[in-house]
C-alpha cells in the first residue's frame, strides 16, 4: 500500500513544525508536505501542471487567515482547476465562525476542522479531517 500524501499550507511556522511531529508520530502511513501560504501552493500546481492523478495529494489541509492569498481565494483555485478539483481540501484554522464554515463548504471544502490547542488534540483534529475527507 502507497503511503498517504498530504499538503499542509498555513503561514503560521509553529503550525506547520507541529503537524509536522504529528505526522511523524501518529501517521507513518502518511507523508506531510508543507507551503507557507496560498500563493506558494498555487505556484507549485501551476509549475506541475500535467500532476498524475496517482501523484496528487489525497488531503490538503488548508488555513484561512494568511498573507498573500487567503485560504478561500485558495480553495477557490484549487477546485477550478481541471485536474486537482477532485482533490480533498480541508479547511484547517483558529476560525470558529460559522460564516467562514458556510463559505468554506460552498467553495468545496469537504470539512471545516478548528486548531486545537494541543498537539495531542491535533493528532484527533487531523484523524477526523481524514476520516470526513475519505483520505
Amino acid at each position: 500500500m502507497n503511503a498517504k500524501l498530504f499538503y499542509l499550507v498555513d503561514d503560521d511556522e509553529d503550525d506547520r513544525f507541529f503537524a509536522k511531529l504529528t505526522f511523524q508520530q501518529h501517521f507513518s502511513d502518511a507523508e506531510l508536505i508543507c507551503f507557507d501560504d496560498g500563493e506558494e501552493l498555487l505556484a507549485h500546481i501551476k509549475v506541475n501542471p500535467q500532476t498524475q492523478a496517482d501523484s496528487l495529494p489525497d488531503l490538503i489541509l488548508l488555513d484561512l487567515n494568511m498573507p498573500k492569498i487567503n485560504g478561500f481565494d485558495t480553495l477557490a483555485a484549487v477546485k477550478q482547476n481541471e485536474i486537482w478539483k477532485n482533490v480533498p481540501v480541508a479547511i484547517l484554522t483558529t476560525s470558529c465562525d460559522t460564516g467562514d464554515k458556510e463559505k468554506s463548504t460552498a467553495l468545496g471544502a469537504c470539512a471545516f476542522l478548528t486548531k486545537p490547542a494541543t498537539y495531542d488534540m491535533l493528532a484527533q483534529t487531523i484523524q477526523s479531517g481524514r476520516i470526513v475527507c475519505g483520505s
